[in-house]
C-alpha cells in the first residue's frame, strides 16, 4: 500500500520532508507539494514535473546564470529527512533532452556541500523489465538535505520527473530468507552473499530469472555519484541501488549479477548469480543490465565511476581514474570462475543478437554482433559504461583470466 502525504507549502524557500513544503522562489499563496512514501519508509518521492513534463510540486523555474545556457529548473534546499541515496526517475516513454543536464548539492553535519554532476543516463539502458526510466542511485552518505536542479536547452524536462530519496536501513532489520549455495564451487573466489549486504528479499520477485545458456561477460561501472567510498559504506551503497532498481524503476531485482568494490570484495547481486552453471538447474541468470543484451550474457558492475574528468557525475574523477589493483585482481578472479565454469575462452569472441533497440540499445531485433567474450557495456550499447580508464584496461584483463584457466 501507498501512503500519501499532502503537505501544504510556505514561502520560506526551503522544502522539509518532516515539516510543510515550499520550494525556493514560491509565493505566500497556498500551494499543495505532494510527497509519496512507500510504507516501509525506505523510498519517499517528490513530484517534479507532471505527465506533459511541466514542472510540478518541488520545481519551479528559476534565472539563468551568465554561465548557464537555456533554461534552468531547481528543486530549491529539501531538508528534514535522513537518506543514503538519491534517485531520479521519469516516464519510460517520455521524450528527454539530450543536452539536459542535472546538479546537486548536499545537506551534512551541518553544511551544504558543492555542486556535483548528476549523471541522467541510466547505466544499463531502459531494461526490457523496468517499467521506468531514470538514473543510477546516486549515493549522499548520511545526508538530512538536497537541492537538485536542472538545465535544459531547448527548456524541456521529462514527464512524470520524480525525485526519490532512499534509505535502506528503514527495511527490515533481517534479510528475509532466501535459497543460498551450500558450499563454494570449484575455482570460486570468496563472493559475498546477498544477505551481507543487507537485501531485503521480500522487493524482488520470487524464484529465480533462468536463462538457457551463458556466453559473454559484460563489465560495468555503477556511476553511484563517490569513488573514495569507505570499506564500510559498501552495503548501504549496493542496498541503495538494489532498492532504487525495484521501488522506483520497477525492477524485479538488482540489475547486475555481481558487483566488486575497490577493496575487492566480490558481492553478490541479482538472485542466483552464484548458483548459475551449465547443466544444472539454473543454467543462467537473466540480468537486467544491458538493453537489449541480457540474454546469454551476465553482468558484473565495479563499483564507481572510471570515466576520466567526471563527465559521467558524481565526485570529480580527475584524469586517471583507474580500478584499484584490488578491484582489478578480485575481477579477474570473479570472471575466470564463471567463464571457466560456461568453458568459454576469455580471450576469443561470441554472437550476441539484440532483442530489440531501445534506451541506449541501437540494434535493432535480431543484430547479430560479434563481440569478445569478456566485453563492456559499451560494446552493446550506447554509453561511456564502463568509463575510459576501465575500458582500456579490458585487453590485458582478458589475459588475466586466460593465465588463471592454464
Amino acid at each position: 500500500m501507498t501512503i500519501r502525504k499532502k503537505l501544504l507549502a510556505i514561502a520560506l524557500g526551503v522544502i522539509s520532508l518532516t515539516a510543510p513544503l515550499a520550494a525556493a522562489g514560491t509565493s505566500a499563496a497556498a500551494t499543495a507539494i505532494e510527497v509519496q512514501a512507500e510504507d516501509s519508509s525506505q523510498v519517499e518521492d517528490a513530484t517534479l514535473t507532471d505527465g506533459s513534463g511541466k514542472p510540478s510540486g518541488a520545481l519551479s523555474a528559476k534565472t539563468a546564470t551568465a554561465a548557464q545556457t537555456g533554461k534552468v529548473f531547481s528543486t530549491g534546499e529539501i531538508t528534514g529527512k535522513r537518506f543514503s541515496s538519491i534517485g531520479l526517475s521519469w516516464k519510460k516513454e517520455s521524450a528527454v533532452d539530450r543536452d539536459l543536464t542535472a546538479e546537486t548539492r548536499i545537506h551534512r553535519n551541518g553544511t551544504w556541500e558543492s555542486w556535483r554532476a548528476v549523471p541522467l543516463e541510466l547505466d544499463e539502458g531502459v531494461a526490457e523489465e523496468a517499467k521506468r526510466a531514470g538514473a543510477p542511485a546516486f549515493y549522499t552518505q548520511d545526508a538530512d538535505g538536497v537541492e537538485v536542479r536542472f538545465t535544459s536547452p531547448t527548456g524541456s524536462l521529462p514527464q512524470d520527473l520524480r525525485l526519490s530519496f532512499i534509505d535502506p536501513a528503514q527495511g527490515p532489520a533481517v534479510s528475509s530468507p532466501a535459497p543460498q549455495p551450500q558450499s563454494a564451487q570449484a575455482g570460486q573466489p570468496d563472493v559475498k552473499l546477498r544477505k551481507d549486504w543487507g537485501a531485503d528479499e521480500t522487493l524482488a520477485d520470487p524464484g529465480y530469472k533462468t536463462q538457457p545458456s551463458i556466453k559473454a561477460a559484460l563489465v560495468h561501472h555503477t556511476v553511484t555519484g563517490n569513488n573514495s567510498y569507505a570499506q564500510e559504506q559498501v552495503p548501504e551503497i549496493i542496498n541503495g541501488i538494489y532498492v532504487h532498481h525495484i521501488k522506483n524503476l520497477g525492477y524485479g531485482d538488482f540489475p547486475y549479477h555481481f558487483i566488486v568494490d575497490r577493496f575487492g570484495g566480490i558481492w553478490e547481486g541479482r538472485k542466483g548469480s552464484i548458483e548459475m552453471q551449465p547443466d544444472t538447474a539454473i543454467p543462467g541468470i537473466l540480468g537486467g543490465h544491458a538493453a537489449g543484451f541480457n540474454a546469454n550474457t551476465f553482468g558484473v558492475a565495479m563499483l564507481g565511476n572510471f570515466e576520466p574528468n567526471n563527465s559521467e557525475g558524481g565526485e570529480d574523477t580527475g584524469p586517471d581514474p583507474k580500478p584499484s589493483d584490488a578491484m582489478v585482481k578480485s575481477l579477474a578472479d570473479l570472471l575466470a570462475w564463471k567463464v571457466g565454469q560456461y568453458k568459454l575462452d576469455p580471450e576469443g569472441a561470441t554472437l550476441l543478437v539484440s532483442s530489440g533497440g531501445g534506451g541506449t540499445n541501437p540494434h535493432p531485433k535480431d543484430k547479430v554482433l560479434d563481440v569478445p567474450v569478456i566485453s563492456s557495456h559499451k560494446d552493446v550499447n550506447v554509453t561511456a559504461c564502463p568509463g575510459g580508464k576501465l575500458y582500456e584496461m579490458l585487453p590485458d584483463l582478458r589475459k588475466q583470466v586466460a593465465e588463471r584457466l592454464g
